[in-house]
């Protein structure tokens, strides 16, 4: 057909409509498009932007240069359970951990960034040390026994459970006399007996001669040598003397395996 022959129909007002109105029926509704970046989800931020651009760069250095920048990732790591903010801190390093990020980055004394990581998770205290997993904390050990002496066992090394016998029978002992004591138990006594089950969890988890053992030894050797004193001093009446006296026992043993 030819435009000649073709015919323009003009739309057919509808009664209700003025002659100046347009059909707003017959149009499209107007909005103004999105934008490419309104429109894109913002990715979740998974670790702390110090962490995460020292983690890339020991990731992406040359065999050279990865022990100095797993030194400096190291020192990022052990300075995280000193900030605060311990809930958001063990979700950062579980993250790190459970990624495999840390795998195969050691520094130049020989400390790998993953034993760093749980010691820094296992100062964080109750309750997070209680989510090292159990490879985790093999490594660690592995990697300070690996640093101290070739992987060699110390003379004294007879495992954690022989202070934390020896501190368990102490507190039961004291528990014990606690009841049959007439009176209400003092403070003292359940303050000390509870930072004494603390040290040694400490002494448990983490292996000889790192900074969360020592730390806990000196921890229990503070708690039990103050209850001995009280204990000694008043009449058994202001102190946990036979905590105190397993506590103090547990010490030397503890210290032992550090020989």
């Amino acid at each position: 057909m030819s435009d000649a022959t073709r015919s323009t129909h003009a739309p057919i007002p509808r009664p209700d409509e003025g002659p100046g109105e347009e059909r707003l029926a017959d149009l499209a509704a107007w909005a103004p498009a999105p934008s490419e970046a309104a429109s894109r989800p913002t990715p979740p931020v998974e670790l702390p932007l110090p962490v995460l651009v020292r983690v890339e760069q020991a990731v992406g250095a040359s065999e050279a240069d990865r022990p100095e920048a797993a030194s400096r990732l190291n020192e990022v790591l052990a300075q995280l359970a000193s900030g605060g903010g311990e809930r958001q801190v063990a979700d950062t390093l579980h993250r790190l951990l459970d990624g495999g990020r840390l795998d195969g980055l050691v520094d130049a004394e020989g400390r790998s960034c993953r034993a760093v990581a749980v010691e820094s998770l296992l100062s964080l205290g109750f309750p997070y040390a209680l989510e090292v997993e159990p490879d985790d904390l093999k490594h660690l050990r592995a990697n300070a026994a690996a640093r101290s002496g070739g992987g060699q066992a110390g003379r004294f090394d007879f495992g954690p459970g022989v202070p934390a016998t020896v501190l368990a029978g102490g507190v039961l002992a004291q528990v014990i006399e606690e009841l049959l004591r007439p009176g209400v138990v003092e403070g003292t006594v359940t303050l000390q007996v509870g930072l004494g089950v603390l040290a040694m969890m400490a002494l448990w988890l983490a292996p000889p001669r790192s900074p969360v053992y020592r730390l806990g030894l000196g921890l229990l050797a503070l708690v039990s040598g103050f209850g001995l004193l009280l204990a000694l001093g008043s009449a058994g009446h202001s102190g946990a003397l036979w905590a105190g006296v397993a506590g103090g026992v547990a010490v030397l043993l503890a210290a032992l395996r550090e020989s």
